[in-house]
């Protein structure tokens, strides 16, 4: 069946990322290498512990709001990563708003800018997703929308 499947999706000019599994607990996790916003190429480390996801605005704006009141390695100190999915934003907003606005930031957050990219990290409307991971395994996976539920399992 899955061959067939594949078949089908070969036939029809797709790739098999688009339709890529999204991370579960238990699962391994994948070799990440994204560009940031500032265009190097970073590749997740091996003794990853979180990953913060977030593809809308609000979830976002969320995120950036609370890393601004951490010191600017917070997330290297936590061994952590920020990846935004940014491929439903035009182009245009991406390099004229989007992308000067995160070069401000001193973090750096890897983006996403085809959907297939990040087609593996879980996601729910509006919300930040935080992953957990232990010795490269997925440990847990929460959907947060407020600062205090991030600041709790953060």
């Amino acid at each position: 069946m899955n061959k067939l499947l594949l078949l089908i999706l070969l036939c029809f000019g797709l790739n098999a990322s688009v339709v890529a599994a999204e991370l579960r607990v238990g699962d391994d996790l994948p070799a990440i290498t994204l560009k940031n916003q500032h265009d190097n190429l970073i590749t997740v480390a091996a003794d990853v512990q979180t990953l913060l996801f977030v593809v809308e605005k609000p979830a976002g704006e969320l995120l950036s709001g609370y890393l601004k009141k951490h010191p600017d390695d917070f997330l290297i100190s936590k061994k952590a990563y920020f990846m935004a999915d940014i491929s439903g934003m035009p182009s245009m907003v991406i390099q004229m708003f989007a992308l000067p606005t995160m070069r401000k930031r001193p973090w750096s957050a890897l983006l996403g800018y085809s959907a297939s990219e990040l087609a593996f990290m879980p996601h729910q409307k509006d919300h930040v997703t935080l992953v957990k991971l232990k010795a490269g395994k997925v440990d847990e996976i929460l959907f947060i929308n407020n600062e205090a539920a991030l600041a709790a399992n953060f």
